[in-house]
């Protein structure tokens, strides 16, 4: 690492690291996707490992229990993005060391509330003490469905959709949000739906790399059809081109992005609001994002929140 200026972001590191570590036969599911898949006693175990960092995922103002509870559910949304049950968690923490042991609790009692609301069970991990911002790293294991969801399943003609509303989650969503696990498991049961992935780094950005995942495909957006959160619409003061914008750049919505084939239907029931059943754009063959105005073609910049490392 080091030295010449240029920046590698995560996306081209996960790139690397596929090539870097070896497979195994029993991995269905390798890295690149939100979660692993691998076999194991006749069925199939989904595996993530996501941190939030004081600073980057959260700031100082920010209630500890909260921080907890997002330390969990963060991995929960990427369970739900493969139709996975969450069971297992580990929970691992670097604490600085002031942060006291009724600080610590309290952190830890957000990931108990989390676990709890997903029906799964925290079942080890680690704590350790360094000069460094406060850091609370998730391992979450589930039960994947026979056909698991997977970011590269879009295909020209797929009907696009989403789970929730978009942008302005630094508002106060980022910390309270629900994992999408009702849905994801729902999804993953219907033979309409092939792809699925976690709107955690922005629409544009996370619809890009679905798109590239799946084979360097486009994709048409409706402006209008695009839901847009309330705090979105306040930042933008109003003004509805540029609450599209941060709907299509901010982040941390931690919603479902999924494609519906050409021409089929989703079953009735289960748990998607009518918004989610309501289609946002579809898949082109060319590559690029678009939205629709009108006769005319916009192309959205391709943007969101990467980490970035030197070369």
């Amino acid at each position: 690492m080091g030295g010449g200026g240029d920046r590698v972001n995560e996306r081209e590191l996960t790139e690397r690291l596929r090539a870097f570590f070896p497979s195994h036969a029993d991995v269905t599911v390798p890295i690149g996707d939100d979660a692993a898949v691998v076999r194991h006693r006749g069925g199939a175990i989904a595996m993530c490992c996501d941190p939030v960092v004081g600073g980057v995922h959260f700031d100082g103002e920010a209630p500890l229990r909260l921080v907890g509870r997002k330390a969990v559910n963060r991995n929960l949304s990427d369970l739900a993005a493969m139709g996975a049950k969450a069971q297992w968690l580990l929970c691992s923490l670097v604490a600085p060391p002031r942060l006291g042991a009724a600080a610590l609790m309290e952190v830890l009692r957000g990931v108990r509330d989390a676990a709890r609301a997903a029906a799964a069970v925290v079942v080890g991990g680690d704590v350790a003490v360094a000069r460094a911002p406060l850091s609370v790293t998730v391992s979450a294991f589930g039960r994947a469905p026979a056909s698991p969801l997977r970011r590269d399943g879009l295909a020209v003609g797929d009907a696009l959709h989403v789970t929730g509303p978009l942008g302005g989650a630094m508002e106060g969503h980022h910390l309270r949000f629900r994992p999408a696990l009702r849905e994801g498991a729902w999804l993953a049961g219907q033979p309409a739906v092939q792809a699925a992935i976690d709107v955690s780094d922005g629409l544009a950005l996370d619809l890009a790399t679905a798109l590239q995942a799946s084979g360097d495909l486009g994709a048409i957006l409706e402006p209008s059809a695009i839901p847009i959160r309330a705090a979105a619409h306040r930042l933008a003061g109003g003004d509805r081109a540029a609450g599209i914008r941060r709907a299509l750049h901010d982040g941390e919505d931690h919603c479902l992005l999924f494609g519906v084939r050409r021409g089929a239907t989703l079953g009735r029931g289960g748990p998607l609001t009518a918004r989610a059943r309501a289609s946002i754009g579809r898949v082109i063959p060319t590559p690029g994002i678009y939205l629709a105005r009108g006769d005319r073609l916009e192309e959205v910049p391709i943007r969101g929140f990467q980490h970035e490392v030197d070369a």
